[in-house]
């Protein structure tokens, strides 16, 4: 336990206090331009629609992958989301709403939900990977706020969109904690339900597989059955679910990796060009034809190849680095977590900015990591504190609307700053473990060797 005197365990000062009063100001502030700008103007300027458009196409017994929003935008996910989505419902503009919410405060609520999915993850995470730090005392704060300062750019235009990625965040967030806990089948549950939200995070399998973690799988495939037979079944009936799930398959999957299947909806969703794209392809794809007025759409067999070159040989050195054994200590072990959910990120043929939301996990873990060998301190080292200013500085100031900015972020510069973030935190995770690093500072002699139900079972 830390001594009440030390600065950690310190209350926050009257400044840090009105700065959080002045955060909580300015998210009711954006909160209400978001509002304006999805529901009071004359184009929706928001991906909720999709979502809610969706969601009346399941209550009222239309195709949910024909409907679209007032954008012409279609819904790209498992069906599941669509039939959770149904009391924001959102009906034909020419329809009567009666029984249906007013719009505004569908996208309110949906604003609010947002943000309590990235608080819960946020402090989910911060608890589980700095486990001593005093509720309510500086550390507390800092390890919950500097993470979600760093990748503000990124949920900040999640917020703005409307987009599903603090949902998933949080999802993920549930999974990483149950594992944590030695709850296995529970942690799988929640994979499942990521998977079925949105499908990139299958990505995440690679962990209970480097676990050898059975228990996990069972979760898993029960969790799978669930979403996304069980539950559309039961909204849409057997043959509708099963066609769901083939339309995902055909018009969003096979398009993003093979090029094959319904490209239909290519301008919108899967096209190398068609949306502001970060994959490796998109950006082996921008060097390979740097002149934009004369880039292709579509990406060559090159550039896809090299795309799977890269994700593969990323995908190695997880495996590798998880295959070895990781330390025991949660921070440690969120690093990794945070590493692979990174992968996840990377892999996708189709990574937007508002992608970047998913670093929150490495973040927190390379945060609470240097705080761990160090009790009394509130902020993370110096070189950890540059390396994730710099990151955080970098994805947020490209969402500015200058050209130059624009151009460096189709070049892959966030892309490239956060493969630096992504090998500092393996490389940190495969020097001495924390654990011993710790025994070593306080001079114990000898390290445990008592690794938990939620480590790797091979030691490094």
């Amino acid at each position: 336990m830390l001594p009440i005197f030390a600065p950690g365990s310190a209350r926050l000062h009257r400044w840090e206090r009105g700065g959080l009063m002045l955060f909580a100001l300015a998210l009711v502030a954006f909160g209400a331009l978001v509002e304006w700008r999805s529901a009071f103007q004359q184009q929706r300027k928001t991906d909720f629609g999709v979502y809610a458009r969706a969601a009346f196409a399941v209550r009222s017994g239309e195709d949910v992958y024909d409907v679209h929003d007032d954008n012409g935008w279609h819904y790209p996910y498992p069906a599941a989301f669509a039939i959770a989505m149904i009391p924001l419902a959102d009906p034909w503009p020419w329809m009567d709403r009666t029984g249906y919410l007013p719009y505004a405060l569908s996208v309110a609520i949906w604003f609010v939900l947002s943000v309590g999915f990235a608080a819960y993850a946020t402090h989910a995470l911060a608890r589980v990977a700095d486990p001593t730090a005093v509720p309510g005392s500086r550390r507390w704060w800092y390890a919950r706020t500097a993470p979600t300062y760093i990748c503000l750019g990124a949920i900040g235009t999640t917020l703005a969109r409307g987009q599903v990625n603090t949902l998933l965040l949080a999802l993920i967030a549930g999974m990483f904690t149950a594992m944590m806990a030695g709850k296995r089948m529970r942690s799988g549950a929640w994979l499942a339900a990521a998977i079925t939200l949105k499908i990139i995070p299958a990505v995440l399998l690679l962990i209970p597989f480097v676990r050898r973690d059975g228990r996990t799988g069972v979760g898993l495939a029960v969790g799978l059955v669930a979403g996304l037979l069980v539950i559309p079944t039961l909204a849409l009936g057997w043959e509708k679910a099963v066609d769901a799930n083939d339309r995902v398959f055909n018009s969003v999957l096979r398009p993003a990796t093979t090029g094959g299947g319904d490209t239909t909806r290519a301008k919108e969703l899967t096209g190398i060009t068609a949306t502001d794209n970060q994959s490796f392809a998109a950006i082996v794809h921008t060097i390979r034809h740097p002149d934009r007025a004369e880039r292709p759409i579509q990406a060559d067999r090159l550039t896809k190849m090299i795309h799977l070159g890269i994700a593969g040989s990323l995908a190695l050195i997880c495996l590798w680095v998880g295959w070895r054994g990781v330390g025991p200590h949660p921070a440690d072990q969120l690093i990794y977590f945070g590493c692979v959910a990174m992968l996840m990120m990377l892999m996708s043929p189709v990574t937007h900015m508002h992608y970047y939301t998913f670093a929150l996990p490495l973040v927190s873990g390379l945060w609470a990591r240097s705080l761990a060998s160090r009790p009394n301190a509130v902020f993370a080292d110096g070189k950890t504190l540059a390396l994730l200013a710099i990151w955080g500085a970098t994805t947020g100031a490209v969402l500015f609307p200058v050209e130059l900015l624009r151009e460096a972020r189709s070049f892959g510069v966030c892309t490239a700053m956060t493969l630096v973030m992504w090998a500092y935190g393996l490389f940190q995770i495969t020097q001495k473990p924390l654990s011993v690093v710790e025994h070593d500072q306080a001079d114990s002699g000898e390290c445990s060797e008592e690794r938990g139900p939620f480590v790797v079972p091979r030691a490094a």
